[in-house]
């Protein structure tokens, strides 16, 4: 994991940023990892899963290199670019507007024995750096404080409803957010 962030420090600085403090959300999830990673994997399913997305298109799946959209309730439209599959385990994604992303985002599932898993989503956002130190804490506060940690629980929640109930998520189904719901 250490070399991983080690390539992504190297990766931003030749675009001019830097990784921010990384936010973490985890859930327990009572189904297979397998039954998880079905839920994330397929094509599309963000609407199955995600409760402040309104649409999505799936560009190219799957594997490195697959893209899709996702459209908030909010108007906000970001791109995902998958940029590390690990079969039956996770990915990485970089995500933001279309032409500058971002954050990335990395999801990994654990199995906690045959019907039980864990699933953590981790989001480490794209900083400029040449921006004051003032202006990188108030950036990262902004759109990557106490706000991101409650999306990622809500979507974490998501995944978690779909695998074990087979239905898809209502809108705002764990509540609102402020920059991606109506």
């Amino acid at each position: 994991m250490k070399a991983d962030r080690e390539q992504l420090q190297t990766e931003l600085a030749a675009r001019g940023l830097e990784p921010g403090e990384a936010v973490e959300v985890r859930h327990l999830i009572e189904a297979a990892a397998d039954r998880v990673w079905q839920v994330i994997s397929q094509p599309g399913q963000l609407l199955r899963y995600h409760p402040f997305c309104q649409a999505t298109t799936v560009l190219k799946w799957p594997g490195v290199g697959a893209k899709d959209t996702v459209s908030y309730y909010s108007g906000v439209h970001y791109e995902r670019d998958f940029v590390r599959w690990l079969e039956g385990v996770g990915f990485d994604i970089e995500v933001g507007p279309p032409s500058r992303k971002t954050a990335r985002v990395e999801w990994r599932i654990t199995a906690q024995g045959e019907r039980q898993s864990e699933l953590a989503i981790t989001v480490i956002p794209y900083l400029k750096a040449d921006l004051s130190a003032p202006r990188k804490r108030a950036y990262q506060q902004r759109l990557f404080g106490d706000t991101i940690a409650q999306y990622l629980d809500s979507v974490g929640r998501g995944v978690g409803y779909v695998a074990t109930t087979g239905e898809a998520v209502r809108k705002n189904q764990f509540g609102s957010h402020p920059l991606y719901s109506d």
